[in-house]
């Protein structure tokens, strides 16, 4: 039981960890991208230059209502970032692409990104920053692999 209880109390110092990073850099990024996008138009650019996409998977990477996702498009499509084309097939979708401004925006906004970022890691050095790329890579392939079974977690 006392290695359960190690484990959990490790769980919740990095579920700590991982809020206050996370809170950290949208903090610092949001003081430098405040003329361009917004930190959730930012991640729909950066999917979108992946390829077009419809709003309910948009919604659902992003955890929001379609409604939501429509109205963020729809500022977007106003600035002139995504367009928008109904399908030939069923008129009622719609395919979400990024433009080119949109995909210069996204790079003005990941340069600013990038340089921030490598202001405050460059304080650790490269195997640090080595090592802890390798573990984050590690602890994203455990998640997406297979789900582990949820009737095999008991409450804590």
């Amino acid at each position: 039981m006392t290695d359960q209880n190690g484990l959990i109390e490790y769980i919740r110092e990095l579920d700590l960890t991982f809020s206050r990073l996370a809170y950290r850099v949208r903090m610092l990024q949001s003081r430098y991208t405040v003329d361009e996008i917004t930190d959730t138009q930012y991640v729909v650019l950066r999917t979108l230059r992946k390829g077009p996409c419809n709003i309910s998977f948009l919604a659902q990477m992003l955890g929001v209502t379609m409604s939501a996702v429509t109205a963020l498009i729809n500022r977007l499509h106003r600035m002139g970032l995504v367009d928008r084309k109904r399908r030939e097939r069923d008129r009622r979708q719609v395919r979400i692409s990024i433009t080119p401004a949109g995909l210069q925006v996204l790079k003005a906004v990941e340069e600013k990104r990038y340089l921030l970022l490598a202001l405050y890691l460059s304080q650790i050095s490269e195997e640090e920053r080595r090592q802890l790329l390798a573990l984050l890579k590690k602890t994203i392939d455990l998640f997406e692999r297979e789900k582990i079974p949820e009737e095999n977690a008991r409450p804590l």
